[in-house]
């Protein structure tokens, strides 16, 4: 057997991924936050107030929640095996898994569990529990009666994940019928008490429990005395308060009857440029990418009119003009962030000119003078125009506003558009569809835990709506799905990025991000992530 390369034992395997070195958002406005959080004690208050705009009827059912408000409370309060640490790298030592070994060529993975953790209710933590958290997660999975959006967040666990064993109380043996380092980030769920999973308000490991919770009201967590992680938190209790949208919430925010907003709505951004300690702005990532989709077919069946079309525009005039700077801009398919990331791929920078020689050079010519380009053939003149089609989410018009400026810088190299805007329903139907009626779809994808494109790159993977073939990129895809060495994981990775970047099939254009309000600054992480908004709030002294 032998340890997986590319991870590092911390030097106090007990502080977790939420005890790294202090970097709050450059959007923090005072110059205060810089401080370390511990010489912040005076100015917190040892019970904070967190807004929460979730289902009413929301059942305390850990396995099952997706809802992002409630799943980064619920990160408090449940742990998982494994952790990321700041670089989105699962990292030995940080979760309730010491450390792992691999043997059998990367298909059977060995845990070895921290001994003297405790749930909420006295009970040591055993291997046993984290076998039937499993279990349960597995039969949520395959329960057909249930919508995919009633699965949980970890309902791809059984389809990686073979089987689980544990082989004593410390000890957990996983086994896979691929090797696939991506086994480690399924290996991120909250582990329950074997004999409580299916009850509501389950206990926990985490340094919060939950005293009470009351479905659309309130729910109170106070800090867990008997934490493995350290002392008992600072911040001694968290209260939730529910509200029906995010106004109702940023109104409750400015008349200070809550102390932390968590949104990915743009209505929050008027907090930044407020000059005042008492407003702190985090920015958080998400997992949703915004793609502006190419039908790598008829007038974009080409390399060259792809790269014409990414040319004209100026995604930097989308980033500003339209979301406002809240996202993070990617020039592939993995975040910035990301010990996974290549920033070495091909970058293609705003250049209308580049834009034009492509068109030229591909005969597509203004003949007229009159900002129109056309192809002559021997059935007459054709027109350049795109069928350019978007959808936008619910309660927000973003998408809508970016595909009008994509129409129009396309406009001004001699690309017409025809714009059609549809339903979120009608949108995944259409993207889903060989019938590709459309040239470009400004969409989004919400990628899992598990950093893999494959679904999106491979000649059948579901996501792959551009229709994009390659030998070379399905060969990659399938190496990655191999790959259990960190090293070699990242390799392949950085290769499919490389050659993604070169065919273009469609083109990335940002991370969504959220931000997160709060009165008093608690953050003590590098990369505030989606579902772990309150993360380090524990560390507070």
């Amino acid at each position: 057997m032998k340890s997986i390369p590319g991870t590092i034992t911390p030097r106090n395997p007990r502080r977790s991924r939420r005890k790294k070195a202090l970097r709050l958002s450059a959007l923090a406005l005072c110059a205060a936050l810089l401080a370390p959080v511990c010489a912040l004690a005076s100015s917190v208050p040892t019970s904070v107030r967190v807004a929460l705009i979730s289902p009413s009827d929301l059942p305390m059912r850990p396995l099952e929640i997706m809802d992002r408000d409630m799943v980064s409370v619920l990160d408090l309060v449940y742990e998982s095996v494994v952790e990321l640490n700041d670089d989105r790298q699962p990292e030995m030592g940080l979760g309730l898994a010491e450390s792992w070994e691999v043997s059998n060529n990367g298909q059977v993975w060995i845990f070895t569990l921290r001994q003297g953790v405790y749930f909420h209710d006295g009970r040591e933590m055993k291997a046993s529990d984290v076998a039937a958290t499993m279990d349960a997660i597995a039969a949520i999975a395959r329960d057909e009666s249930r919508e995919d959006n009633q699965k949980g967040l970890y309902c791809k666990l059984p389809d990686m994940i073979s089987s689980w064993t544990a082989e004593d109380d410390y000890t957990l043996t996983v086994r896979t019928d691929r090797p696939y380092y991506g086994l480690l980030y399924i290996m991120t769920f909250p582990v329950l008490q074997a004999q409580s999973i299916y009850d509501d308000n389950p206990p926990g490991t985490g340094p919060y429990r939950m005293d009470y919770y009351a479905p659309g009201d309130t729910l109170y967590l106070s800090g867990n005395q008997n934490w493995w992680g350290g002392s008992i938190p600072y911040i001694s209790e968290i209260k939730g308060i529910w509200y029906e949208d995010i106004d109702a919430a940023l109104t409750a925010f400015e008349a200070e009857e809550v102390d932390i907003v968590m949104t990915r709505s743009t209505s929050a951004l008027r907090y930044r440029g407020t000059i005042s300690s008492r407003v702190n702005v985090y920015d958080y990532a998400t997992r949703q990418l915004e793609c502006l989709m190419m039908s790598n077919a008829k007038q974009l069946a080409t390399l060259e009119m792809r790269q014409a079309v990414v040319y004209a525009i100026d995604k930097s005039r989308l980033i500003t003009g339209v979301y406002q700077d809240m996202v993070t801009t990617t020039d592939t398919l993995e975040s910035p962030a990301s010990w996974l990331y290549n920033e070495s791929t091909v970058r293609y920078e705003y250049n209308p000119q580049r834009a034009i020689e492509l068109l030229e050079g591909l005969g597509w010519m203004d003949v007229n003078d009159d900002g129109y380009r056309f192809k002559r053939t021997e059935s007459g003149d054709t027109v350049l125009n795109l069928r350019l089609a978007y959808y936008d989410e619910a309660g927000s018009t973003l998408r809508r506003e970016a595909a009008n400026e994509i129409a129009t810088m396309l406009k001004a190299v001699g690309i017409q558009t025809t714009m059609t805007a549809y339903s979120f329903e009608n949108a995944m139907k259409k993207l889903a569809t060989n019938v590709r009626d459309y040239d470009l779809f400004l969409c989004a994808y919400n990628f899992d835990t598990p950093p893999d494109p494959s679904f999106i790159l491979l000649s059948n993977g579901y996501g792959n709506s551009a229709g994009y073939r390659s030998d070379e990129m399905n060969a990659l895809c399938q190496e990655l799905r191999k790959a259990y060495e960190a090293e070699t994981f990242r390799e392949v990775w950085f290769d499919i990025q490389a050659l993604a970047a070169q065919d273009l099939p469609f083109w990335p254009l940002y991370w969504r991000d959220g931000v997160v309000l709060t009165r008093y600054p608690y953050s003590s992480v590098r990369d505030i992530r989606e579902y772990e908004l309150l993360s380090s709030i524990e560390q507070v002294k």
